[in-house]
């Protein structure tokens, strides 16, 4: 892809927690260029969630450039990769008592060829900021959110709602997993910037806190900044954000 991309990611374990089960990983593949950002969020207790969460992103990034020299469409790439997780989550869940009913969220993010590609399962979120707004380009995947779809509550409802942490989807969740692949590609402009994050930071900061703080910062500021302020109100889960930013990065003067 012809874009510079600036990226930055940070995962912390939080103030409440003893154990990060989130799980984050990046690459920028040689051969095609392509960049590749998962971010996830185990389900099932602290050692079975970050074996979840751990499986999931790296089966996930395999899998998609194994896939490279076949003739499969960028789309059956995502959904395989996914479903392949999905499929090992399963299996080591079967082998291993003490992990059973284990799962995980992902979200994931590819810029390939000047666009960009978004597939999720669950509540891990991704954002695009593009001409001063922030907009939301992932659907939670929760019991809340469907009961907002379907008229039951407001939107000041579903973000307190106790079920709003309940996952109707998620890897590990089902044999089968129906992953939500964006279909229609967004083609990337200069500053367009994308954040990738589990919900240990959008249950403590809204949309327009997210966009305040990362518009006007260099990507590794704004990641620092996110996690300190998610701490800073209580740290209840484990925080982990991801931003990539289209072209040069922000340079702050003193």
């Amino acid at each position: 892809m012809r874009y510079q991309v600036s990226i930055a990611h940070r995962t912390d374990t939080g103030r409440e927690r003893q154990e990060n089960q989130d799980a984050i990983v990046y690459i920028c593949d040689e051969r095609s260029g392509d960049h590749l950002l998962i971010v996830a969020d185990g389900l099932g207790g602290t050692a079975c969630g970050q074996i979840a969460s751990q499986l999931a992103v790296q089966t996930i990034r395999q899998s998609f450039f194994n896939q490279y020299e076949s003739n499969l469409t960028i789309y059956e790439r995502l959904n395989n990769s996914i479903s392949e997780a999905n499929s090992l989550i399963l299996q080591r869940a079967t082998r291993d008592r003490h992990c059973r009913g284990m799962g995980s969220t992902c979200a994931v993010l590819l810029l390939a060829d000047e666009v960009a590609h978004i597939a999720h399962a669950g509540d891990s979120r991704i954002y695009l900021i593009r001409n001063g707004r922030i907009k939301q380009l992932t659907r939670d995947h929760t019991r809340a959110q469907r009961m907002l779809d379907d008229g039951l509550i407001t939107e000041e409802e579903a973000e307190v709602h106790p079920d709003r942490d309940w996952l109707d989807r998620a890897l590990g969740l089902r044999d089968e997993i129906n992953p939500e692949i964006r279909t229609d590609p967004i083609h990337l402009l200069e500053k367009d910037t994308f954040v990738a994050c589990t919900d240990g930071l959008t249950n403590l900061m809204r949309d327009e806190e997210i966009f305040s703080i990362v518009q006007n910062a260099p990507v590794a500021h704004a990641c620092d900044a996110l996690i300190a302020l998610a701490n800073q109100r209580g740290g209840h889960d484990n925080i982990t954000v991801a931003i990539a930013r289209i072209g040069a990065d922000i340079t702050l003067t003193f």
